[in-house]
């Protein structure tokens, strides 16, 4: 298999402050080669209720070239449909960014699982917060 697993994380925030970090990280961890990010969608809608949905090719050039590390033939993957539905569960004032994102870390161990005649029958995540709290609760 050439593809490991693919997350589609929506980040949602009531008030919105963009400072570069997450995109920072993204970076990071794609020019390692532990993920890839094949496509992204920031949505936002206005204290007045107007929606904007901005695309990566809409950005001034040096804002698009922060996000170079997006490969350009897997952009695309989010569509109109995918942002109505975001936007009706948005409240005026708030950003949402949606994020496919691809476990490159994982492809050998897929292919590992599946050369041994296995299929993935069950998962889930368990968010990170969740993990901290069982780990502080057991202190």
């Amino acid at each position: 298999m050439e593809h490991g697993p693919v997350d589609v994380v929506v980040l949602a925030s009531g008030e919105p402050h963009f400072d570069g970090s997450v995109v920072a990280e993204l970076e990071r961890l794609a020019k390692g080669g532990t993920i890839r990010v094949l496509d992204a969608m920031v949505l936002i809608k206005g204290e007045d209720g107007t929606v904007l949905s901005l695309d990566i090719e809409d950005l001034p050039p040096e804002e698009a070239a922060a996000l170079g590390f997006i490969d350009t033939g897997t952009r695309g993957l989010f569509d109109s449909e995918d942002s109505d539905l975001l936007f009706e569960g948005m409240v005026p004032g708030s950003a949402v960014v949606a994020l496919a994102i691809e476990h490159r870390w994982a492809i050998s161990l897929v292919n590992a699982i599946h050369d041994a005649g296995a299929e993935l029958a069950l998962n889930w995540r368990i968010p990170a917060p969740v993990i901290d709290e069982a780990f502080a609760s057991k202190g």
